[in-house]
């Protein structure tokens, strides 16, 4: 049996009573359980629909121990104490009630659909892999991904942003700061001027020291500048920035968040390289180092790269939409009621 590479959403917190914490797919298909399924006893339970159902309930009947009630079967108290802490502490007791629900549902369908009316507590996970496998693994791969499914996936901005986008530069700046505020007031400021000329000694002290004592990670750059008293004036900050090198400084578009002769500085960087000398600019002087550097794309949807990936990303996003409409639309065949007055007077 093959398995799958994707897992049910927040949804389905967990579909497993056995083990009480969320699982991916793959997790409950290759379930030892998988390996009895031929020795197993039949129950016979008190409840015909559900056979492995410890108890009954009738719908709309309200019992002390009764969370809920799915096709006259009952989710009781003592099924809720037993996962519980098997959940991280801040989980909400309605999400793993519902999860317990969810198994309910999903474990009533696969009997129908797959193995006939007789179920136990053992098997229960296996047979809502199976149920989830067959109707979404073969039913819903990169090649079934259609044109509508892309196009809106394409009018996400952080998702064209992925293939669609400018270079991306990230850098740390040990930077000397004379002037704050509008770069063009800095660049006028007859006493923003002199603090520079007077600092330029210090920016390039600074400079020796960090290409002789050369910083292998960021951590390392504002260890180093943090430690040395000579360097008490300079502060350490981590920047990222986007810009086409195709084109002139005074063409780029959006929001360019360094002044020119610190972008023309970085961008004669590589990954991991310091610039030799310091920086000046209207606010001060800069050490620059250059964390990562990602060219720039202009790919579109019809670039046949970037539709094979988007394809594949979009599967388990729209799995994930497709058990939580299959699983919401079993709850309301299956009669599902919650009773979780306990809990609103905790």
């Amino acid at each position: 049996m093959h398995t799958l590479r994707w897992s049910i959403g927040p949804f389905l917190l967990c579909a497993l009573a056995c083990t009480g914490k969320p699982t991916s797919l793959e997790d409950k298909a290759m379930s030892p359980v998988t390996h009895y399924l031929g020795k197993v006893t039949l129950p016979a339970g008190p409840v015909p629909q559900h056979p492995w159902a410890k108890r009954a309930c009738k719908p709309g009947q309200l019992e002390a121990d009764v969370l809920a009630c799915v096709d006259g079967a009952a989710v009781t108290r003592a099924q809720f104490d037993a996962v519980q802490k098997l959940y991280p502490a801040d989980t909400p007791p309605r999400s793993i009630v519902a999860a317990l629900v969810d198994q309910e549902v999903l474990a009533r369908a696969a009997g129908a659909k797959l193995w006939g009316e007789w179920l136990q507590e053992p098997i229960r996970q296996f047979m809502v892999a199976r149920l989830l496998e067959d109707q979404m693994e073969d039913n819903l791969t990169p090649e079934k991904i259609t044109a509508e499914d892309v196009k809106a996936a394409w009018a996400v901005k952080s998702v064209r942003h992925t293939y669609d986008h400018p270079g991306v530069y990230a850098v740390t700046d040990a930077q000397i700061i004379c002037c704050t505020g509008d770069f063009r007031q800095c660049g006028e400021s007859e006493e923003a001027a002199k603090c520079i000329d007077a600092l330029e000694p210090t920016a390039r002290a600074l400079a020796d020291f960090l290409a002789q004592n050369h910083p292998a990670t960021v951590q390392e750059m504002h260890g180093r500048v943090g430690a040395d008293p000579r360097f008490a004036k300079a502060a350490v900050v981590d920047l990222s920035f986007f810009y086409e090198p195709s084109k002139p400084y005074s063409a780029q578009k959006g929001i360019v968040l360094m002044v020119e002769p610190f972008v023309t500085a970085a961008l004669k960087l590589q990954p991991g390289e310091l610039t030799k000398d310091p920086v000046r600019s209207p606010f001060g002087w800069h050490v620059i180092r250059m964390n990562s550097a990602v060219a720039p794309s202009h790919k579109g949807p019809d670039d046949p790269e970037v539709l094979a990936d988007l394809k594949k990303s979009l599967v388990p996003a729209l799995r994930d939409k497709k058990v939580e409409t299959l699983v919401g639309e079993l709850g309301l065949a299956s009669g599902v009621k919650l009773y979780l007055g306990a809990f609103d007077q905790q």
